[in-house]
């Protein structure tokens, strides 16, 4: 035990460190000002839509996605290579002309005439390829639709959860300021009325400039969150936070709109190896047109109609490249569908466990919410009676806070993780 001299001094020196620590915070100290004044932070609050739905603001951002751009040229391109596959040629038909004649010569009045269309030919089996590509082609078009409006309902799940995190501590940032802006006044009347020390009245002002500047850095915060949103989907509202209801679906499906764009991407790759190998060698050509000639010393014209087909052969070196590029991409292809199942399944799984790890935490947060409340009703009466010191009480209303914060912040996250696993699995929101 401290001799009674010694004991004292200890509390004289304290208070004397605490109130020069006090003294240097409030020297320190931002002057109270808001976001709204201060430049760049100008921008007005995100208004938010009862009455809207996650599924609504999706398919309105729809229009702003980069991703949407290349819905049409995929579109096209189906198109083309279906219409490729309906065509009774594998090409498009050429129309030559060819005039012979001696005048420039020995000019024995000899004269030919000959005209022709040439019909390029399909090889066997490269029309029927073409057909299935055209088919693949068209299915990776609409899967990619599909894909597009998940991968934007993804994001805007996130910037929306986010929001409500963002939300939450500004509104604890708020609760905080209050009581301590509270406990301040209430300190320093009772200095006025000689009842506690300046250092109390010093140390409640430094905490509530404290708590004051929490409150500007959450609002910043929160202003992020908002302005994030709003670059994503292009839209100056946001709707209410509503929980999602988890999805029965454990494991990912064929069905998953990612996947179904990676199974189309693959099936499109490998068609177009087919194509490759059928139409790599130059395809025969029909060659049909009429000819007049009139031979040297003739004195009439002889017309007759010719056909002629060309059958081209060898070039297996060059065939080979275009095989080749073409069994590369369905390679990539197969590897990026691999890919993408590990890193679904992978999220899957983390977010089934985040799920069970905030229903384990959050009873126990919950009961520690209502022991910091009371501890905090507590230590306030024991102030104001004397019994505790004014660092107490303020520990007393930290620990009140941050339990309030451990508490929303786990029911927020339990709907941010349950909308993470419905993405995961490929539902999208109602």
């Amino acid at each position: 035990m401290l001799h009674p001299r010694l004991h004292v001094w200890t509390r004289v020196s304290r208070a004397a460190a605490l109130t020069l620590n006090c003294t240097i915070s409030l020297f320190l100290a931002l002057p109270a000002t808001t976001l709204a004044q201060m430049p760049g932070h100008d921008h007005a609050p995100l208004p938010v839509r009862d009455e809207a739905t996650l599924a609504g603001a999706v398919e309105l951002s729809l229009e702003y996605y980069p991703a949407t751009i290349g819905l049409d040229a995929r579109a096209r391109e189906a198109d083309a290579w279906r219409d490729k596959g309906r065509s009774w040629l594998a090409d498009r038909p050429s129309l030559g002309f060819r005039y012979q004649s001696d005048e420039w010569g020995s000019d024995e009045r000899l004269r030919e005439y000959e005209a022709g269309i040439s019909l390029p030919l399909w090889n066997p089996g490269a029309r029927g390829a073409v057909k299935d590509l055209g088919a693949a082609l068209g299915s990776a078009s609409t899967a990619a639709s599909d894909a597009v409006r998940w991968e934007l309902a993804g994001h805007l799940r996130d910037r929306l959860w986010r929001i409500a995190l963002a939300e939450n501590e500004h509104e604890l940032a708020e609760y905080a300021l209050e009581i301590s802006t509270r406990l301040a006044a209430t300190v320093e009347r009772r200095h006025e009325l000689g009842d506690v020390a300046l250092a109390d009245v010093l140390l409640a002002k430094a905490a509530r400039l404290d708590a004051q500047e929490r409150h500007i850095e959450t609002e910043a915060a929160l202003l992020d969150a908002e302005r994030a949103w709003r670059s994503v989907s292009g839209l100056d509202w946001r709707p209410a936070f509503a929980a999602e209801s988890l999805s029965d679906v454990a494991d990912v499906r064929d069905t998953h709109p990612a996947l179904a764009l990676a199974n189309a991407r693959l099936e499109s790759s490998e068609s177009a190896v087919t194509v490759a190998e059928k139409t790599a060698r130059t395809g025969s050509t029909l060659t049909v047109g009429p000819r007049r000639e009139r031979p040297a010393f003739g004195e009439r014209y002889d017309e007759s109609i010719g056909i002629s087909l060309n059958v081209p052969f060898g070039g297996t070196s060059h065939r080979r490249v275009e095989v080749a590029a073409a069994t590369m991409v369905a390679a990539e292809a197969r590897a990026q569908r691999s890919e993408l199942v590990r890193r679904l399944s992978l999220a899957l799984h983390e977010t089934a466990h985040e799920l069970g790890v905030i229903a384990e935490n959050l009873a126990a947060a919950t009961e520690r919410q209502d022991l910091a409340e009371r501890y905090r009703a507590m230590a306030a009466s024991g102030y104001e009676k004397g019994e505790i010191d004014l660092v107490d009480l303020l520990r007393s209303q930290t620990n009140e806070v941050e339990a309030r914060r451990q508490v929303a912040r786990l029911q927020i996250e339990r709907n941010r993780q349950t909308a993470l696993y419905n993405q995961a699995v490929g539902v999208l929101p109602l």
